[in-house]
């Protein structure tokens, strides 16, 4: 949601207690339109996170110590030299609106005493941080200088006199009565939603919370300004005031909500949302600061997350698209040299019909050597010998043969290569955590589509081998190994160097196979991508244990471990395969073809791309997708 009027007063009542009279110890600003203030208040400390972002503008007290740039941002300097050192005397809101003047006593250049103001303007695209000189009003720099030729109204320069937003036309929510919200919401068109006409006319009042006002007041969001009457109204402003006894009396209850079976929040608010479906996850926290600071970096993990998977599938996309069209390039060459593979036939032909033929002849008719009814034209070359004819023909079919016989291999591998990609694709996409995204950006990086950022060096795009060979079946993706990079760079064991602790996922951690726990006591473990596949299948999963893979679709490794003599219940077994249809290409199928067999049956051929294996003696379940 966007941080409203009535929001920022709940959070700005929880900030006075906590930060007046604090010292400023520290200026940090890790993103180009966030800064955080770190200071102390007696023996506590703190980190105010301050942000003008255009979609995401907030204050909230935070605990996430994001990463800063090598060199701080001018911005970043000024307020250190303005600003360190001195001490929080007041936080101050206007009414309901979404500004915030944070009054500090500090020091000038000559070590006496001054007053300034720190103003976070939170306004959609033109939010602005702006630092003002208290005794003159004057602008010391913002975190966004504009002139103006981008607003008529003020601008936004160091030494300029600071000018407030102007004031919307709007009635404070504290001051409305049954009549004179009657007067407000008549003033629109009959026919405009009543949610859209409360936040028009309404100071502090977001989409969100005008929306719970209509639930709280039993109208639903299809109601029209035209359609209300004094019982509406009064029932408007009554809900309208319970909102506003919970900020003034300063008893929030705030609550997070959360998207259905995600970690995406939906929306965070100082009192429970009545209005949205009961059956999303709810969560209460303990002040609306927390609820402010977990919302919105549970956001940003997210977006990050996006991005670093945009990042991801780009380049991959862009790999899959240069194999595909090398594999058609492929084909047609083969197509191309299987015509000349006829050349040999005529060289026969020519060689047994040698005494026919003139010097200068362009052309000669013969008889095939086994079915004498069929006649061949072959033309020459009038400028070779007969003999030299002979020769030409057997080199141009010596040649097709060879290209056929290179094409063909370099089909196979693209076409692996290709099967592999689609593999990395799809992990990609079903990727969750940051963790995830690391694993497979570091078998990228093993398997050389990526770059080694802490190495010298790129490894060389290698393959897999693999493939069916008589009654074994292929799973994942893979091709026969290519020819060396360059040599990689310090990248450690396996998948790559020493990686960091938490959700980043470190290159060096062992691989974390999902892993499921059924009522009756079974286990199921379920390969993410095709590093956890490789560990899963060859170092984690035993000779008897059951090994499960969708048939001929790329897809995650599955393995249901049989540590006793229990008989494997048929339920378990379908369960793990409907685990596998879901963590496949096809999950949005309605029935997907699961292979199962047991683990000794499964191999990884030498040189295999990541996830790539052969498998026998197989049988095939047809299931329904299932998410875990």
């Amino acid at each position: 949601m966007a941080l409203d009027g009535l929001t920022l007063t709940t959070i700005i009542d929880e900030l006075r207690p906590a930060l007046v009279g604090g010292r400023i110890d520290r200026i940090v600003q890790p993103l180009p339109e966030e800064i955080h203030l770190i200071g102390r208040t007696g023996h506590t400390n703190w980190r105010l996170l301050l942000s003008a972002h255009p979609v995401t503008g907030r204050i909230h007290l935070t605990k996430k110590n994001k990463p800063n740039p090598t060199q701080p941002p001018l911005y970043c300097m000024v307020l250190r030299k303005h600003l360190e050192g001195g001490r929080l005397r007041a936080v101050e809101q206007s009414p309901w609106e979404r500004i915030v003047r944070l009054r500090f006593d500090a020091s000038d250049e000559l070590g006496g005493r001054s007053e300034k103001s720190l103003i976070l303007e939170i306004m959609g695209k033109h939010s602005n941080l702006i630092l003002v000189d208290d005794a003159t009003e004057t602008i010391i720099d913002g975190i966004r200088r504009y002139s103006h030729a981008v607003s008529r109204h003020r601008e936004v320069l160091p030494g300029r006199t600071y000018i407030a937003p102007p004031v919307p036309d709007k009635k404070a929510p504290s001051a409305v009565t049954d009549e004179t919200l009657a007067e407000l919401i008549w003033k629109h068109d009959e026919n405009t939603p009543l949610e859209k006409a409360l936040q028009q006319n309404l100071m502090g009042i977001s989409p969100e919370t005008a929306r719970e006002i209509c639930h709280r007041a039993g109208l639903g969001r299809d109601n029209l300004a035209g359609e209300c009457g004094r019982y509406e109204f009064s029932r408007l402003a009554l809900a309208l005031r319970e909102l506003i006894s919970l900020v003034e009396r300063k008893e929030p209850t705030p609550e997070i909500v959360w998207q259905t079976n995600t970690d995406a929040p939906k929306t965070f608010a100082p009192w429970p949302l009545t209005h949205l479906d009961p059956t999303l996850r709810r969560e209460k926290l303990d002040s609306v600061n927390e609820a402010a600071d977990r919302f919105y970096h549970s956001k940003d993990e997210l977006e990050k997350l996006a991005a670093k998977r945009a990042a991801l599938v780009k380049r991959i996309a862009a790999e899959w698209e240069r194999a595909q069209r090398r594999k058609t390039s492929q084909e047609k060459d083969i197509a191309t040299a299987e015509k000349d593979l006829i050349c040999r036939t005529w060289g026969d032909l020519l060689l047994a019909n040698l005494y026919r033929v003139q010097p200068g002849d362009g052309a000669i008719t013969v008889a095939d050597l086994t079915d004498p009814e069929k006649t061949h034209v072959i033309e020459l070359d009038p400028s070779l010998s007969p003999s030299e004819n002979v020769q030409a023909f057997y080199s141009r079919y010596n040649k097709a043969r060879q290209t056929v016989l290179l094409a063909t291999e370099q089909k196979e591998n693209t076409a692996q290569e290709v099967a592999y990609l689609d593999t990395v694709l799809i992990a990609l996409e079903q990727a969750e955590t940051p963790g995830d995204l690391e694993e497979i950006r570091q078998e990228l990086v093993t398997s050389g589509y990526l770059p080694d950022e802490g190495g010298k060096g790129k490894a060389g795009k290698g393959g897999g081998a693999g493939g069916k060979s008589g009654g074994e079946k292929g799973a994942g993706a893979g091709g026969k190994a290519g020819k060396a990079g360059a040599k990689g760079g310090k990248g450690g064991k396996g998948a790559g160097g020493k990686g960091n602790k938490g959700d980043r996922g470190g290159a060096s951690d062992l691989p974390k196979p999902l892993t499921v726990s059924t009522d009756d006591g079974w286990t199921i473990w379920i390969g993410r991508n095709n590093r956890q596949n490789d560990y899963l299948t060859m170092k984690m999963a035993r000779d008897k244990d059951i090994w499960l893979h969708t048939k001929d679709i790329p897809g995650s490794h599955v393995v249901i471990p049989i540590r006793d003599q229990r008989p494997l219940p048929d339920a378990v077994l379908e369960l793990a395969a409907s685990y596998a249809a879901h963590f496949s290409r096809a999950r949005e199928a309605d029935k997907v073809p699961v292979d199962y067999t047991e683990r000794r049956y499964v191999r990884k051929p030498s040189g295999a791309k990541p996830g790539f294996v052969i498998y026998d003696h197989q049988q095939t379940v047809w299931v329904r997708p299932r998410e875990v």
